[in-house]
């Protein structure tokens, strides 16, 4: 498997893990689960950017797509973020309730960056949208639940890349 395969997966699955986290730090702490999720959110940009900024210098990345482009996506979910927390200062709805919204568009914002920027990002905003579906409505089973999910997550991102790789390969 190429070395940029490799890049995209360990990012894929390192961003997975860490919304996995975040669903286990939002049920221990339900209002602690709101700090964690607007950090995650940078974090998520910062990775993001940096995995472009590799391809496009190593060459992989087509031109179409620019680090421009992709700052100003990820800006506009910090933006979205910064006026939530300003709903939650002025007391309109609870941190729990706001960690389920950040998680909600962390995940449609994951979910745009691999449409138009890194194909293996489609599945990891559709990972992110389950958690945050799921967390909304049972929260009881929690670990149940969110487990096998993230395993499948996992899976099917590396059923992702192989198939992608053996199609740019011809074979």
């Amino acid at each position: 498997m190429p070395k940029s395969l490799r890049v995209r997966l360990f990012v894929s699955l390192f961003l997975l893990i860490l919304g996995f986290i975040g669903v286990i730090v939002t049920d221990i702490r339900k209002s602690g689960g709101w700090r964690y999720w607007q950090y995650l959110c940078i974090i998520y940009a910062l990775v993001s950017l940096g995995l472009s900024w590799h391809l496009q210098r190593k060459g992989l990345r087509t031109p179409a797509y620019t680090l421009w482009h992709e700052v100003a996506h990820w800006a506009g979910l910090l933006a979205s973020i910064f006026v939530a927390s300003y709903i939650v200062k002025i007391g309109l709805i609870s941190r729990f309730e706001a960690s389920l919204f950040t998680l909600l568009l962390l995940a449609l914002a994951t979910f745009l960056a691999g449409v138009y920027f890194e194909k293996t990002f489609i599945v990891l905003g559709i990972a992110l949208g389950i958690f945050a579906t799921f967390f909304a409505f049972i929260d009881e089973y929690l670990y149940n639940v969110f487990l096998p999910l993230t395993i499948l997550a996992a899976l099917v991102l590396i059923f992702w890349v192989y198939y992608t790789h053996r199609k740019s390969r011809g074979q």
